[in-house]
């Protein structure tokens, strides 16, 4: 049974990281506010005594059932629990334990056929025999006169006795000076001012008796991240949540731990209650059984960091789920895997920003404090420099007081994987080489020597040999390799010849698939795992984008965690942006051949067939059986003419009326 006396938990902080600069417990106005006994049913709710209904309400004018107040009484009184007595209340009522507790203190008794009546409203004179049996319980043998009023006359001694003691300690009173309305009912207000007496009559002052600690509790934060809880806990989430939406307040916390807020209010860091780090599941329905990919995820309980956090936008969420909005689509996480945190209250977020017409991403790392960054290419036109722009999907931008600025796609992020560079070899190994010189001259104890050792020198041969013959994207493959290798000098690329870290898994990052040679490794990527599963498979191992396409196939460019080759390849939910920063870095060292070359677009229906020939009776190469597939156009029209995904066929067609085009910056 729950402990009336407990000792209250400590201010509860906002969360491991986050402090809130002031926390403050406040009573807001409630249906008790401003009635005549507000001052004792406060108290006697204040103590635990009391709860409330589930919409936040107390309804201090209804009637008191039976089994109401032998509950108020177990509670006041922190009675044991005692055994089943009553046929007529179940074992799994909620209030079950209290009436057992309050027949084995002697309190409560049943009628002569062994029940109870739990239901049945209680009156006034059978309120007076429980609260004169509970003075007998502790033992106080109150001092009585025998009752003067008209209308008890006719009671039994028992009645007559009870009534006294209630009137001689002014625990309940008469409706008048001549009558006590022995068979009148009292109200829920009533009832808190005849137990706060009887506590007082006790020795116990009722304001004093600290609330329970209870799981629930809802609280409000101001702009500077000062947070108020509420005065009262909640013993369920159902209960917090009808106050929460009631009173409109903005946090409900578990235990201390955020677990809702008001929507779209906060972001969401990928924090596991438990576990050693890894991964986050994101899935696409609430009952979390689909999960459509994965990001990084540092459980609170790590003593170390060796994997970053990731951050989403917190939409909404249930004692079930939570919503979260990353990469352009909306997922569903595990309510132990997210760590809530309000906008007015976060030590730090990340954000975008134009550097010297760069768009560059700081990555808030929540463990640390500290960010880190990346430049992802070309900044957008509306991005003024020295302000700070917040995205959680890299392609729509809000300025600091949550208001859209604009959106703008990068180019290399949906460019198809099958488009073909204007890059030679030479040129390709000539960046290398300038590019491993560069990091070289920085001085890193990592680089020396790089212009040596790395395992991209020589690469551009490869690399356009087999753009020609797998129609993979030669820059995609050498941004790849430089991402996923640093340069080439990554210890997976020097001992194993592995340039994209395959085999390697979140879970232990020294494992590794070795190749004889670079050119194996490069070969094995296009060929097994580009053209084998992310963008063209013919296997028929489940559910892709394509009819034919197996499990990690979600659109043939870098994308995001939402469409693309990140949406399986890694855990990072940046990855795709960072490739294509890379593409868009060489492109332009190389004289920006290739940056807006086609027109890209998003397919805006699901089963859209990609055909032969622009009319709609020609035959069918594929279908994209999701929404927002990335498509690059070769010429538009009635009939876009698109570079196809297929590796057997270089083009194919789709109607203009299913794609949307993407504004670049």
């Amino acid at each position: 049974m729950k402990k009336a006396f407990s000792i209250m938990m400590a201010l509860l902080l906002l969360f491991p990281l986050f402090q809130p600069l002031n926390v403050k417990v406040e009573a807001a106005a409630d249906d008790v506010t401003g009635i005549t006994l507000e001052k004792e049913i406060r108290a006697i709710i204040n103590a635990g005594i009391m709860g409330g209904y589930a919409d936040g309400t107390y309804r201090p004018g209804n009637n008191v059932t039976r089994e109401e107040f032998a509950t108020f009484l177990a509670r006041a009184l922190d009675l044991p629990e005692g055994p089943a007595v009553f046929s007529d209340v179940s074992a799994t009522a909620a209030l079950a334990p209290y009436i057992q507790a309050s027949a084995a203190a002697g309190i409560v008794k049943g009628t002569t056929d062994g029940k109870f009546h739990p239901k049945a409203t209680i009156t006034r004179k059978d309120m007076a025999m429980m609260i004169s049996n509970a003075l007998q319980y502790l033992k106080l043998d109150a001092v009585y006169t025998e009752p003067t009023f008209t209308d008890v006359s006719t009671l039994g001694e028992a009645y007559k006795t009870a009534i006294g003691k209630s009137v001689s300690l002014k625990i309940i009173n008469g409706v008048s000076k001549d009558q006590f309305a022995p068979f009148a009912t009292a109200t829920r207000d009533q009832a808190s001012a005849f137990i706060y007496r009887l506590l007082k009559a006790n020795g116990i002052v009722p304001e004093e008796i600290e609330p329970p600690v209870r799981p629930y509790r809802t609280a409000n934060i101001d702009a500077n991240g000062n947070i108020s809880y509420a005065s009262l806990s909640y013993e369920t989430y159902e209960q917090a949540k009808n106050v929460m939406v009631n009173r409109g307040d903005e946090l409900l916390f578990e235990n201390g731990r955020i677990i809702k807020m008001k929507d779209n209010s906060g972001v969401v860091f990928t924090r596991p209650l438990t576990g050693s780090g890894g991964t986050v599941n994101l899935y696409t329905d609430p009952e979390l059984k689909t999960a459509k990919t994965y990001v990084t995820g540092n459980s609170m309980t790590a003593t170390t960091f060796p994997y970053p956090t990731a951050e989403v936008k917190y939409v909404t969420s249930t004692d079930k789920y939570v919503q979260v909005y990353l990469g352009g689509e909306n997922y569903y996480m595990k309510p132990s895997d997210a760590m809530m945190v309000p906008f007015e209250g976060a030590a730090g977020r990340s954000f975008y920003e134009n550097a010297g017409g760069s768009l560059v991403h700081q990555i808030y790392i929540v463990e640390t404090g500290k960010y880190v960054s990346y430049s992802m290419g070309a900044a957008p036109a509306f991005m003024k420099t020295g302000t700070k722009y917040y995205s959680w999907d890299g392609f729509t931008f809000y300025n600091e007081s949550g208001s859209l600025v604009g959106r703008a796609y990068q180019y290399f992020q949906y460019l198809s994987a099958r488009a073909s560079s204007s890059y030679s070899a030479a040129e390709l190994d000539a960046y290398i080489m300038a590019a491993l010189a560069e990091r070289e001259k920085g001085g890193l104890a990592k680089y020396k020597d790089a212009t040596k050792k790395s395992k991209l020198i020589g690469l551009g041969a490869t690399l356009k040999k087999v753009e020609s013959e797998k129609r993979v994207n030669a820059l995609l493959i050498l941004a790849m390799a430089i991402h996923e290798s640093d340069y080439g000098i990554s210890n997976h690329a020097q001992t194993n010849n592995n340039l994209f870290g395959i085999g390697v898994v979140d879970s232990n990052h020294t494992q590794g698939v070795s190749f004889s040679t670079v050119e194996e490794g490069v070969s094995i990527l296009a060929n097994v795992y580009l053209n084998g599963d992310y963008i063209d498979s013919k296997g028929n191992q489940g559910a892709g984008y394509l009819k034919t396409n197996t499990w990690r196939s979600y659109g043939a460019a870098p994308g995001t965690k939402a469409n693309g080759i990140n949406v399986k390849y890694a855990s990072d939910p940046y990855w795709g942006a960072k490739v294509a920063g890379h593409m868009y870095r060489i492109d332009k060292a190389l004289g920006g051949k290739d940056y807006k070359k086609y027109t890209l677009g998003f397919t805006s229906e699901t089963g859209l067939n990609v055909r032969n020939e622009p009319n709609s009776s020609a035959p069918i190469q594929f279908t994209y059986n999701m929404t927002r597939m990335p498509v690059t156009i070769l010429e538009k029209g009635t009939w876009h003419k698109v570079i196809s995904d297929n590796l057997a066929t270089r083009e194919g067609y789709v109607h203009s009326h299913y794609v949307n085009l993407l504004q670049l910056p």
